[in-house]
């Protein structure tokens, strides 16, 4: 008999932080998984270290590829997936040792929802920090998730029948913004799920592609709405929503060039949408600051953990 969950990990170089990701799926209270495991290309010892696993016996399906990227990755371990259900996993991420169990009881008494996420904790600097606060959405969630995205990868779990019947799969030419453009497609006509406590934690370190790529978030953000726009049923109902979507990706940009030394580049990215909510405006203004008292503040929040 198939597993319920199919467990998918895409990895690559992952060393410094793979064993405590396997540790912390092992350590599950939910024993009815397969754990799919995509190496892409890694050169260091991430394959290595994953055989010894498998020569313990635990439940992995396992796959070496030429380097391909996240996109290619997921869908190559959603091929490899027999599970009703799929659950996602990084190489540098920790899972709470009851994560899935309160997931796969949530499906069991909502027939009908096809896609659950939860809280988490953001490590940063060894420190852990709750991420998100009060209620978040739950049912037909899309329109919400253009305002405010509040999913990490790592929490979600969903139904596989349910990428199978709408013929989703990950988009090849992303590699950052993968997830989301997939969850999104699916939410679209989907209910989600909602669990209220930390049931993961998600590492922030310097050697995180989203980090090192944080520039590509905006170029894949453009593709993504473009995809967004060509849904026709319902596009006017989300026109107002779209908008924001876009706003907050030239928010992004503009932070990133901020961040970079180019806070005249950075200003004009924002200044048409400074006055309309006041995270854009205090980014604008932070734009004037010297660039050591911008780097003053960033070292308090990042030592502070936030």
């Amino acid at each position: 008999m198939p597993p319920t969950v199919s467990i998918n990990l895409c990895c690559y170089n992952s060393e410094k932080f793979l064993e405590e990701t396997v540790r912390s799926i092992f350590a599950q209270t939910y024993k009815d998984w397969e754990l799919v495991i995509i190496n892409d290309g890694s050169t260091d010892s991430t394959e290595s270290i994953i055989k010894q696993y498998i020569d313990r016996g635990y439940p992995i399906i396992y796959y070496w590829q030429e380097n391909h990227g996240l996109g290619y990755s997921r869908n190559e371990a959603l091929k490899r997936s027999e599970g009703k259900y799929i659950a996602f996993i990084d190489h540098d991420d920790i899972w709470l040792p009851d994560k899935l169990e309160k997931q796969i009881s949530l499906f069991s008494d909502n027939s009908e929802t096809d896609f659950i996420y939860t809280n988490y904790y953001i490590m940063k600097n060894d420190q852990k920090v709750v991420v998100l606060k009060g209620k978040q959405p739950t049912g037909y969630v899309f329109e919400n998730f253009l305002y405010h995205y509040p999913v990490a990868l790592l929490t979600a779990m969903i139904r596989r029948n349910a990428l199978i019947e709408r013929n989703i799969e990950f988009d090849e030419d992303l590699h950052l913004s993968e997830d989301y453009d997939v969850f999104m497609r699916l939410l679209y006509r989907s209910k989600a799920g909602y669990i209220k406590d930390p049931l993961a934690i998600y590492r922030v370190h310097p050697q995180m592609t989203s980090v090192i790529r944080m520039s590509d978030y905006y170029t894949e953000g453009l593709y993504i709405l473009k995809k967004f726009k060509e849904i026709d049923d319902r596009q006017v109902h989300f026109k107002k929503a779209l908008k924001k979507y876009e706003m907050n990706l030239e928010y992004l940009k503009a932070k990133v060039l901020i961040n970079h030394g180019d806070s005249v580049s950075g200003r004009k990215q924002i200044s048409a949408y400074k006055l309309l909510y006041f995270k854009y405006f205090l980014l604008y203004l932070f734009s004037f600051m010297p660039t050591n008292v911008r780097h003053i503040i960033q070292n308090m929040f990042s030592k502070s953990g936030v």
